[in-house]
């Protein structure tokens, strides 16, 4: 049902020796300070946690996010007119075809959210520009290509998870929005600090820090489930402990700068449980 790795090509043993490094990454950089690879320090900094970096030139933090998008979009869509299936039918029945729409629909959302959601006033570095974008670079295509490896949807296990990751994927992209929409719309013209957020998931369920992190998550799974193979799963396993390991921070950083206003029952990213 899960269509796994051939060890024995050096295409995905490269693949696996990137995931071993984004996974270390994600779970360990911070907890041990690796140089260059901790959440302020260069390579992989933005948001708040940018504030008060200096590792080489900086730009606006809204051009470096588009910046960081961008290639996944163009990347998913050269895949997606290299198939050659244009017929919304034979997309829905073609898995690589269809993985390309998800991955070009994902970080189409993500510039337009840079574009016209966000509200940044800092400036972020170019070499986590660079950085991010070439860890976007591997991860657009590689979703593209291995889900064409997958056997086709012609089989019943195959179909449901298909109707069940289109639904998490949708689930999860909306979800995500609606909540990086609560954060865009947080402060009232001339105001500004930081204030706690309210609505939705940041509040049901006991609320948590990052619902935004949590519905990401879902959309993963969506993309995973959509296709059967495990370059996605692995993916989106680095994704949680890359998102937990920034929620987590999250909440370390709002309990402070908010102090008493900051809601005490609110987990970190996933609803009653973390």
């Amino acid at each position: 049902m899960i269509t796994g790795l051939d060890l024995g090509s050096g295409l995905d043993q490269g693949l696996v020796g990137f995931y071993v490094f984004f996974i270390f990454t994600a779970s360990l950089a911070n907890k041990l300070n690796v140089p260059f690879l901790t959440r302020d320090g260069g390579l992989i900094t933005y948001s708040k946690f940018a504030s008060g970096v200096s590792f080489g030139p900086n730009v606006s933090t809204r051009n470096g996010m588009m910046f960081l998008y961008t290639p996944g979009i163009l990347i998913a869509l050269y895949f997606f007119v290299q198939i050659g299936i244009f017929i919304p039918a034979a997309i829905m029945e073609n898995r690589g075809a269809l993985m390309a729409v998800l991955i070009a629909v994902h970080f189409a959302k993500r510039v337009f959210e840079s574009a016209f959601v966000h509200k940044y006033s800092g400036t972020m570095p170019v070499t986590t520009c660079l950085t991010i974008t070439s860890l976007y670079a591997i991860m657009s295509p590689a979703h593209c290509y291995y889900a064409q490896l997958a056997p086709p949807f012609k089989t019943a296990p195959g179909e449901l998870l298909r109707s069940i990751g289109l639904v998490l994927f949708v689930v999860g992209i909306l979800g995500n929005f609606y909540h990086h929409y609560l954060l865009a719309t947080l402060r009232k013209p001339g105001e500004t600090g930081y204030k706690v957020p309210h609505g939705g998931f940041f509040d049901l369920l006991g609320g948590v820090a990052t619902p935004h992190y949590f519905f990401e998550l879902i959309e993963w799974l969506g993309v995973a489930l959509v296709s059967q193979h495990v370059n996605s799963f692995m993916l989106l396993v680095g994704m949680f402990l890359y998102l937990a390991d920034r929620a987590t921070a999250q909440t370390e950083w709002s309990k402070t700068a908010l102090k008493d206003e900051y809601p005490k029952t609110r987990k970190h990213m996933i609803p009653m449980l973390f």
